[in-house]
């Protein structure tokens, strides 16, 4: 189906960070609404999950300031967007997938299936690196986009593995949910908006941009800086995407914003930043009723009293009127977050940290050390003993190749008898396959897949009934064997909630924690990891950890590491995540840092390492700062 797209009235507005693209796309909403639009036909999409929540907030009182209702105004991002559509059941039977993401710790499961196929480690993972793009890309609008032989054959390994758990990998979900409604007329019907706005085009995926305006029917809005470019939620960010926007709609109205309403040292530091020649020159100065001001400057001897010097910083701003929710402190890693987040409530500053993007680690091959991630799959199994997805990862646990080729062999059955993983599975226990030596070489490895469903379905008759804490420390107890044990403090945090703590209903919401991570905006200091900073509006912007290590990264300062073109790409690449944070601060830049640290915890947190010195018998290490410091600073 091709989508006629002449009758929609198509806007374009470009400006550079600070230059109040988000604050049109919230004054066109509000005006929609003045205008007697219902909120139900009103769609705006974000980057990420914690932009929703920040615009949201905004929308709400821009639209009490402009005397209208705005809180029933559906805001969200692309790919909760394409989940939804694929959760339809005719999506679901055109896939025949369930509208279910794969977690981290689940794509390991994926990498050891994919291993079958012989090809080395290395070659493998950026084979489908090119898949994953290729799909983000719509690359498959062409039946000819494989190379036949080796490239063909992967793919379609991948794609069985997919369909045999009926699960979805983040790269795949724009990609199969724009090519389903394009096949499905009345689908798009079912899921359309008059009116359609996008904030941040330039960092959503070229299937997110495609499957936003399959949504609209009458207008399309978008917003976007090309030279903001920075992966955030979407793997493979499109910029591109907002000239192909223009050339795509004849008669788009085109918006360009060149005044930029950061404060003084924000404004400064985005135009610093504009002029190194890896960027891209866009027109931007200064507005003439900016905040005036410089930026602010924390430096501190070791890391943990960087964590003390930001918490006073951001405690005194408190004390000084500041709203503990319009400050935001930009953190390298999930590390860095939790103590930032410790020391501010100490400093009796409230504060939340936003999830780093795996908060569940371990090795699946080694029951001992991933823990967490067995807890999550069992209560999975205990939520839904159908979950295809679930079966696959519980009978890999344990296992050094994660049972990957049992499961190879399990999926040729399934393939032969046209069923699914739970109904091959229940044939591997029940039947002769797994019993009989005559038969084991249909299903090598049987035995051990039919053993670790005996125990799964144990462990359901077990945990029947249990809610809450009491059903994760029982799967705690069942996974480790150990009496008495308790669920890991990850689990809780990611399952337990306010209201429900049935199995489903933690299921369920360990995944949007993992998936869809956001924190309540709306009453605590924000403590973000760097790009995440994305579609966030604070008035007082703190940049921690701001050292060479965590930006640049230590492998820049290592030629034998990274060659020069690499360090070329990396640079342009970081000088467009500080050019992004920059201009977000609308009264106060602040930037943190520290000097010194010890060599093994430089070590360990990758940190570029300058002059060592020994200091109580200890060694310890200068730490420059960023390279970026001068266009701050």
């Amino acid at each position: 189906m091709i989508q006629d797209i002449s009758h929609i009235k198509a806007t374009r507005i470009v400006g550079g960070v600070g230059c109040g693209k988000t604050q049109q796309l919230l004054e066109r909403v509000c005006s929609l609404l003045s205008d007697g639009e219902k909120a139900g036909n009103v769609l705006v999409l974000c980057a990420t999950p914690q932009a929703c929540e920040s615009f949201t907030l905004r929308l709400n009182a821009a639209g009490e300031e402009a005397g209208v209702n705005a809180d029933e105004i559906a805001v969200t991002t692309p790919r909760a967007l394409a989940l939804e559509v694929l959760s339809d059941a005719e999506a679901v039977r055109w896939s025949g997938r369930e509208p279910r993401l794969l977690t981290a710790y689940e794509e390991l499961f994926l990498l050891e299936d994919m291993k079958v196929s012989g090809l080395r480690p290395k070659r493998l993972r950026e084979m489908l690196k090119f898949f994953y793009r290729s799909w983000t890309e719509l690359a498959d609008d062409d039946p000819n986009w494989l190379l036949p032989g080796e490239e063909s054959n992967v793919h379609t390994l991948l794609k069985d593995n997919l369909t045999l758990t009926r699960s979805i990998v983040e790269p795949e979900a724009g990609n199969l949910a724009v090519n389903y409604l394009r096949g499905h007329a009345g689908a798009v019907a079912a899921h359309s908006f008059a009116h359609v706005l996008v904030d941040d085009y330039q960092r959503i995926s070229k299937a997110s941009q495609l499957l936003a305006g399959l949504m609209a029917t009458e207008t399309l809005t978008i917003a976007g800086d090309r030279t903001a470019c920075v992966q955030v939620y979407d793997s493979y960010p499109y910029a591109a995407g907002l000239d192909e926007f223009m050339d795509e709609r004849e008669g788009a109205e085109d918006i360009e914003l060149s005044a930029c309403h950061a404060c003084a040292a924000g404004a400064a530091a985005a135009s610093k930043l504009l002029a190194d020649p890896a960027m891209q020159s866009i027109a931007f100065h200064a507005a003439e009723d900016i905040v005036a001001g410089q930026t602010v400057v924390l430096e501190s001897p070791l890391p943990e009293d960087e964590f003390g010097a930001v918490a006073r910083f951001a405690a005194e701003t408190v004390a000084a009127g500041t709203n503990p929710a319009d400050i935001v402190v930009a953190t390298p890693n999930g590390v860095w977050s939790r103590n930032m987040v410790k020391a501010l409530l100490a400093a009796k500053v409230p504060a939340q940290a936003l999830t780093d993007r795996q908060p569940v680690r371990g090795d699946i091959r080694d029951n001992e050390r991933c823990v967490p991630a067995h807890v999550l799959t069992a209560l999975d199994l205990v939520a839904d003993p159908e979950n295809a997805l679930a079966w696959r990862c519980w009978c890999g646990y344990g296992d050094w190749l994660a049972n990957s080729s049992a499961m190879a062999n399990l999926r040729a059955y399934a393939d032969e008898h046209d069923k699914g993983l739970v109904e091959a599975l229940r044939d591997v226990q029940d039947s002769a396959l797994a019993a009989n030596e005559g038969d084991a070489d249909r299903v090598v490895g049987a035995k051990r897949v039919a053993d670790a469903r005996e125990a799964g379905l144990a462990l359901i008759e077990s945990a029947a009934g249990l809610e809450g804490t009491a059903l994760l420390d029982k799967l705690a107890e069942l996974v480790t064997g150990q009496e008495g044990a308790t669920a890991p403090g990850i689990v809780s945090t990611l399952c337990l909630g306010e209201q429900d703590n049935s199995a489903a209903a933690m299921a369920k919401r360990f995944r949007n924690r993992l998936l869809a991570p956001r924190i309540d905006a709306a009453s605590a200091v924000q403590a973000v990891p760097y790009d995440q900073v994305a579609g966030l509006s604070p008035k007082v912007l703190i940049i921690s950890g701001f050292v060479n290590g965590f930006i640049p990264c230590r492998e820049y300062f290592d030629s034998a590491e990274m060659p020069l073109d690499k360090q070329e790409k990396e640079h342009a690449k970081d000088a467009r995540r500080v050019y992004a944070m920059a201009g977000k601060a609308s009264e106060q830049l602040a930037i943190s840092r520290f000097t010194t640290t010890s060599l093994e915890t430089a070590s360990v947190m990758k940190l570029h390492i300058g002059r060592i010195r020994l200091q109580d018998g200890k060694r310890m290490c200068a730490i420059e700062p960023s390279d970026f410091i001068e266009q701050l600073a």
